[in-house]
């Protein structure tokens, strides 16, 4: 069958590894994503004190904004209509999906300007992608590759296009203000996953693989012959093994500045973000929550009591 022919409808996904190694004298069963993967290749500590402590980090402006950018751009694709969705529909999604969490504190005219410069981003998509637009096939196509050695990849593709000859195209949005080069893309750990994960999903190869730079506008293709895909499947065995082996040692970097563990870094004197004081925020919030959600169950618990009897609950 050829691919022009495929139903492109993603293979039934594995169930992921119990916690706990299957085989006792085999390694525990680890989950990564290329965050995580990233992550641990940036500086291991960071990965440790995120992952393994599971220490709370500030959600800041350019993460919220990219979130809901990310969002609107999946609204706005995963339309499937036969002629492009009008502009309406992406600033109608950049409302509804607004992350205000990055926000907190900050000015309202500051919090305007970024609402929109996201508006005029979407724009400009619109622009850019409305005259020759194609339904995608997929958007946000959540996948779970086994790589071997009790390793699961998980993650999520952004955007899976369909191509001219009738197989498929794998785009990763990006909001970063400028592009990266071909060469950069080519070696990129994400879409070497992305890649794998195609072949998982579809039982095929995509075409060609490519980031979408949406600020600048810009998209950056690489055709799948360009992507090692055995190297970066190395790579993730190699984080794999220093993870087990809790190699994390404080890789001092020029992100530094940024990182939400600072004050807790032995490579620095204190100086950072309060985590405890981000800790108490997360948990007062999740609280609230937790006595929303309790509050609403009572309340839907009484009405199925009351018209359908104590056994229905």
């Amino acid at each position: 069958m050829s691919s022009a022919t495929l139903p492109l409808t993603p293979l039934p996904a594995a169930p992921l590894a119990p916690d706990g190694p299957a085989d006792p004298a085999g390694p525990a069963p680890l989950v990564l994503s290329f965050s995580r993967v990233d992550m641990f290749g940036t500086c291991p500590l960071k990965y440790r004190f995120a992952y393994v402590d599971a220490l709370p980090s500030q959600p800041g402006p350019h993460l919220s904004w990219g979130s809901s950018i990310h969002a609107a751009l999946e609204a706005w694709w995963d339309q499937k209509l036969p002629e492009p969705p009008d502009v309406q529909v992406l600033l109608d999604a950049l409302y509804e999906h607004w992350d205000d969490s990055g926000f907190e504190g900050m000015e309202r005219e500051e919090k305007v300007r970024w609402y929109r410069h996201a508006q005029d981003v979407l724009r400009r998509h619109h622009q850019r992608y409305s005259p020759g637009y194609t339904p995608a096939v997929a958007t946000e196509q959540w996948f779970e590759v086994e790589v071997g050695n009790a390793v699961t990849v998980v993650g999520s593709i952004d955007h899976v296009a369909r191509t001219a000859g009738g197989g498929i195209g794998i785009v990763d949005w990006k909001t970063n203000r400028k592009a990266k080069t071909r060469a950069h893309v080519a070696g990129s750990l994400q879409l070497a996953v992305y890649a794998l994960a195609a072949r998982h999903l579809w039982g095929i190869d995509p075409d060609w693989v490519a980031l979408d730079f949406v600020v600048p506008g810009v998209r950056v293709t690489v055709e799948r012959s360009d992507i090692d895909v055995d190297a970066a499947v190395r790579q993730i065995h190699e984080v794999a093994e220093g993870i087990r082996a809790e190699q994390f040692a404080p890789t001092p970097n020029s992100l530094c500045n940024w990182c939400d563990y600072r004050a807790e870094c032995p490579a620095f004197t204190g100086d950072g973000p309060d985590v405890a004081g981000t800790a108490l925020v997360e948990l007062r919030r999740l609280r609230r929550r937790t006595e929303r959600d309790a509050a609403r169950i009572a309340t839907l618990e009484s009405v199925v009591r009351d018209r359908l009897g104590e056994a229905a609950l």
